[in-house]
């Protein structure tokens, strides 16, 4: 019996868990990373392009070219002397539609830049992302973040719900709970919509393909929900220079699921990731 040397099986780079193997480092691969990483960059500029348009920014270029860079939308944050002045916000359907471009983006780049047979395993890493890494972990961070701002909202309010405005009362009036609560219950609620999300994608990818899906939970998965940290920020505290600033970088985020998306690689004896 043969057994493989340390540099051989160093070499045997697996994604997805073992079901597709990686192709070595060449040419042809290096073009597909760098097509699929510009055709998931254009989708998601397309889709902020389209949300800044809806949210009352022009796309005017010679608008743009006059006016200065920290006032362009992207760059765009919170001016405590001009609180009147617009803001660009994602909220939860920006982040789904710059989620959507992201993937959408991945899909082309993979199909003009890979061999077609490498597509089946493409589209069902676009379900993994869209589905498992972002529309449901979003969902279960929005419920909750903004149920907790209702109740945030009570101390101040008058309510029958005598009791939860007197705890609501209690967690405004500690610095230390107002802090450590919304963070518990943000966060809780991404770690259970992250298992959720996986375990939902898998399902969808098995009855689709009729293969048992076992696609795992990923470092990169983790990139697209710095959305959801942005996303309860935001209804945590609506014109907060923070949630602006961080707002900014959940594009480039977003940006990794498409690239993951146009990467996927087909093993040829499965027929799902």
């Amino acid at each position: 019996m043969t057994i493989p040397s340390i540099t051989n099986y160093s070499q045997q780079n697996y994604i997805n868990h073992g079901k597709y193997k990686q192709e070595q480092p060449n040419k042809k691969s290096n073009m597909t990373n760098l097509g699929v990483a510009v055709t998931s960059a254009l989708g998601v500029a397309t889709s902020v392009a389209l949300i800044a348009k809806r949210q009352g920014f022009s796309l005017s270029p010679s608008k743009i070219a006059k006016t200065p860079v920290k006032d362009w939308a992207i760059f765009k944050i919170t001016d405590k002397n001009r609180p009147d002045e617009t803001v660009m916000k994602f909220k939860a359907k920006e982040i789904l539609t710059m989620g959507l471009g992201s993937v959408l983006g991945g899909l082309v780049g993979g199909a003009a830049f890979d061999k077609k047979e490498n597509f089946p395993a493409k589209c069902s890493e676009a379900v993994s992302q869209f589905v498992g890494d972002i529309s449901i972990p979003l969902m279960f961070v929005a419920g909750p973040t903004a149920l907790y701002k209702k109740f945030e909202d009570l101390s101040s309010k008058e309510t029958k719900h005598l009791t939860l405005q007197k705890a609501s009362k209690i967690v405004n009036g500690n610095k230390f709970l107002r802090v450590i609560c919304p963070t518990i219950v943000s966060g809780t609620s991404l770690v259970i919509g992250i298992i959720a999300g996986n375990k939902v994608s898998n399902k969808i990818n098995e009855h689709v393909h009729g293969v048992k899906q076992n696609r795992g939970i990923r470092l990169t998965d983790f990139a697209p929900h710095l959305d959801d940290v942005c996303l309860a920020i935001t209804l945590m505290a609506d014109k907060s220079p923070v949630g602006d600033i961080i707002s900014k970088f959940v594009p480039v985020a977003l940006t990794i699921a498409g690239i993951e998306t146009g990467r996927a690689k087909q093993h040829k004896n499965q027929n799902t990731v």
